[in-house]
């Protein structure tokens, strides 16, 4: 399981809480006039994120649903042109691919692909681990798709998955078994010898180690997903989801949540402790904090409920300038300074 600064280390991750950190003012706000959306209503966005998004790395996509090699005019990214283009690619439906030397945005893949992807690949590995010498002619030892986005979904994202939850979690298989991901990928696509060098590559690059620009990593070797929707009642943003961070279950969340009872018994339990540090944002008497939450490794159609939960600084661990980022969000949604009591 990767620590906490290996999740959220990223200038990706860093930018992704920056641009929700805008949103949860405006969801304080909507909260203050009891107008929040609900827990399984879209629109838990604002005006930088509305659109949600997939970052994918890119190495891992040999093609889109029209069958058309993914490809990319190369260039340098620095931190302040990845910034920009990291929030031009929210403004966009479907997926975007994320290369050292590059961005491809409102790529749309093959869901069934990916799906079938995900069941032949379970499904041959739990009949590899049978021990019985009878076959069984029924289904009963096949896994569905259903069961991969079971065990990397938190209890209270409950079926029926989106397609944006069904697309991520199936393509992160190619992080979590990559030997198996590539074989089914030469089979099914039918690569030529060159395609197939070339795709073997960008796919190791994405099991390496991130490259840095100016020493800063610019994304991590993940899948992020940012949903519009809050999921449970005491988040106030989107959830974010991370996926490929280890073995089988093993996924990350992030959400931004009030420090209520709820909050407070769970870093009770989990022995942790918050200060004025830990706050993000604080609106009408609610103090919002930002939650990382680390499931571990569990079995398909199985959901694990042991995690590890960190409480993110936004100073301390991502350098995050709140009162800028207050202050603009207050002017852009209209929303008035608290008089000091």
């Amino acid at each position: 399981m990767p620590s906490k600064t290996e999740i959220i280390g990223s200038l990706l991750i860093k930018e992704l809480i920056a641009i929700r950190t805008d949103t949860l003012w405006r969801m304080l706000a909507l909260l203050k006039r009891d107008q929040l959306p609900e827990v399984n209503e879209e629109g838990a966005t604002g005006k930088l994120d509305n659109k949600g998004a997939i970052f994918i790395p890119g190495g891992l996509i040999y093609q889109d649903v029209d069958e058309k090699e993914i490809d990319y005019k190369p260039q340098k990214l620095d931190a302040a042109l990845f910034r920009r283009i990291i929030r031009e690619s929210l403004k966009y439906d479907n997926a975007t691919l994320l290369f050292d030397d590059g961005v491809v945005n409102s790529v749309n893949l093959d869901t069934g692909f990916f799906t079938r992807t995900t069941r032949v690949i379970y499904t041959a590995k739990a009949a590899a681990h049978k021990r019985t010498r009878r076959v069984s002619h029924t289904a009963d030892g096949d896994i569905d798709a259903m069961d991969i986005i079971r065990s990397h979904c938190p209890s209270y994202l409950t079926p029926p998955y989106g397609s944006r939850t069904r697309i991520s979690t199936c393509v992160s298989v190619g992080l979590i078994d990559p030997h198996m991901y590539f074989a089914y990928c030469k089979r099914e696509c039918n690569l030529s010898k060159e395609h197939l060098q070339s795709f073997a590559a960008r796919l190791n690059a994405v099991l390496e180690p991130p490259e840095k620009s100016e020493g800063q990593i610019l994304f991590p070797p993940y899948v992020v997903v940012c949903h519009d929707t809050r999921y449970k009642e005491n988040s106030l943003t989107g959830l974010i989801r991370i996926l490929g961070i280890g073995k089988f279950g093993e996924f990350a969340t992030i959400t931004f949540e009030s420090l209520g009872s709820h909050l407070a018994a769970e870093m009770r339990r989990k022995d942790i402790e918050h200060s004025q540090d830990h706050v993000f944002a604080e609106y009408n008497g609610v103090k919002a904090l930002c939650v990382l939450r680390t499931y571990e490794r569990t079995n398909p159609g199985k959901r694990s409920l042991k995690y590890r939960l960190d409480l993110i600084s936004p100073e301390k661990d991502l350098g995050l300038d709140l009162e800028n980022i207050g202050r603009q969000a207050r002017k852009r949604y209209g929303i008035k300074s608290e008089r000091p009591s």
